[in-house]
């Protein structure tokens, strides 16, 4: 017990003199990766529609896309996009149904620019 208190006691000094130090400060930048890895682009988009009937039922539907394109060589990439999708329908007077649904949607795909002469 008095190894664990001792143990306690002197993190708890030697943290802000680490501090003062500005010894042990890691990067949480999300641009830090870009130094680590130039060749990765990376990119989102958004969306959202919504519909209804002349009886007065409806539907909804969002979209969020995060898209990762990895340059493997000069004519070749590497793309990944991840699709959350969100839908279900809705009643007269805009009251939401049991429906609510999500979804994810994975697409992978390689480009690759063939030689041109």
């Amino acid at each position: 017990m008095k190894k664990l208190l001792l143990i306690l006691s002197l993190s708890l000094v030697m943290l802000p003199l680490l501090a003062q130090l500005n010894v042990m400060r890691p990067n949480f930048s999300p641009y830090a990766l870009k130094s680590a890895l130039p060749n990765l682009k990376m990119s989102h988009s958004m969306g959202f529609e919504a519909g209804t009937s002349s009886s007065g039922d409806g539907y909804y539907l969002s979209r969020y896309t995060n898209t990762l394109s990895y340059k493997l060589s000069p004519k070749m990439d590497l793309d990944v996009d991840l699709n959350f999708v969100n839908f279900g329908s809705t009643s007269k007077g805009f009251s939401l149904n049991d429906d609510n649904s999500t979804k994810l949607l994975p697409e992978f795909s390689c480009v690759i620019s063939p030689r041109r002469t």
